[in-house]
């Protein structure tokens, strides 16, 4: 091997150590007992792994609640945005109609607006309409500022695709919505994964307008339960650490299983026109 391949796996090596220790570190916290943690190295193995520290969390700590509620929030979120953003995308790209380039200059200004920067008069909107305190009071915000980029993605990507596929659908007799949903959309996977991939990892870990528009305990996600769990529980840094793990695992897991489709999702979304 040459040596600058060396230097290169050793840089990367020591780069992914670097990433993964905190995770690592947590993990090694989660399995010990009170008086470990206190009176013991935080790099020490525990003596006796405290799986008893998930049970509590699990149970005792609401994280099983929480963590329905952000599955539950996201999926949603996701499955609408992607949805919509795909037809929004199709309508813009491949039918002739004026305004078309108008109203996608229109979407893309929802990109230049942080999602926090509406915070107070959306918090006023969803007061007046009534959903203020339910999970459609976040999962509206969300899908409406995932739209703007995952419109602007897969309507690039679109334009890539060439019109002779849909044409040649049409002669066959295919109709406008057999011809987008058998042929366009399987080509558009990639800017499709791209999309739940950078939308998927946002609405999970948002705490500032869930925090603001969730106020029953019972409708918490888990990155406000996570605040509420150190409250019951400031004393006791296993059962708390547990929880951040559980609230770290299903990102830990989508990529384990997913890497090679997160490479090709993030490089189709880095190929724009």
């Amino acid at each position: 091997m040459k040596k600058k391949s060396w230097i290169r796996i050793t840089i990367l090596s020591a780069f992914a150590v670097l990433q993964i220790f905190p995770l690592l570190w947590l993990m090694n916290f989660s399995l010990k007992t009170k008086s470990e943690i206190y009176t013991e190295s935080s790099l020490r193995l525990p003596d006796v792994p405290q799986f008893g520290n998930y049970v509590l969390a699990w149970t005792k700590g609401n994280v099983a609640e929480y963590f329905t509620n952000s599955v539950f929030v996201t999926l949603v979120s996701v499955l609408i945005t992607l949805v919509l953003s795909c037809m929004m995308a199709y309508a813009i790209t491949r039918m002739k109609w004026k305004g078309s380039n108008l109203v996608l200059t229109f979407l893309m200004l929802g990109m230049m607006v942080p999602i926090h920067a509406t915070l107070i008069p959306l918090f006023l909107l969803m007061q007046k309409a009534g959903l203020l305190n339910t999970h459609w009071c976040v999962i509206l915000p969300y899908i409406a500022s995932g739209l703007p980029l995952a419109v602007f993605i897969i309507s690039n990507f679109l334009r890539t695709i060439p019109h002779e596929l849909e044409e040649a659908a049409f002669i066959d007799g295919c109709g406008i919505i057999r011809a987008f949903l058998y042929i366009v959309l399987p080509v558009v996977k990639p800017a499709i994964s791209t999309v739940a991939i950078f939308t998927f990892m946002s609405n999970w870990n948002e705490f500032i307008m869930a925090s603001t528009y969730l106020q029953s305990t019972d409708l918490y996600t888990l990155p406000i339960g996570l605040t509420a769990f150190r409250g019951a529980y400031s004393a006791d840094l296993g059962p708390m650490t547990a929880a951040i793990i559980i609230t770290c695992l299903p990102l830990v897991l989508f990529y384990c299983f997913c890497s090679e489709q997160v490479e090709k999702s993030f490089a189709a979304g880095a190929v724009l026109k």
